[in-house]
């Protein structure tokens, strides 16, 4: 499944995102796909282009925090259903997202 994202390939100022097609792979063990509502950006996602944090591997899809619905859900799920409603924080690149 395809779908766009903010990826960032190099560190550096606003011009290094880029919107670009990737491809979704499905939910492993434990984890689930969201379709977002909304995402948050913030100075952590700032942080994270500039290259604050050098040990981030590149590329990567900024985002740590959003809403959406649970459109999939990965092997050992129990606790969410497709069609749930959820909210998460600190998970890295809100990749599903």
């Amino acid at each position: 499944m395809k779908t766009c994202a903010i990826q960032i390939h190099e560190f550096g100022s606003p011009e290094v995102l880029r919107y670009e097609e990737v491809e979704l792979p499905e939910p492993g063990f434990g984890e689930v796909r969201l379709r977002q509502t909304a995402i948050g950006v913030n100075f952590l996602d700032v942080y994270f282009r500039k290259g604050d944090f050098p040990s981030t591997p590149l590329p990567f899809i900024p985002g740590y925090e959003g809403t959406g619905f649970v459109e999939a859900t990965g092997e050992g799920v129990t606790e969410f259903q497709v069609g749930d409603r959820v909210a998460y924080q600190l998970v890295s690149g809100s990749r599903s997202l």
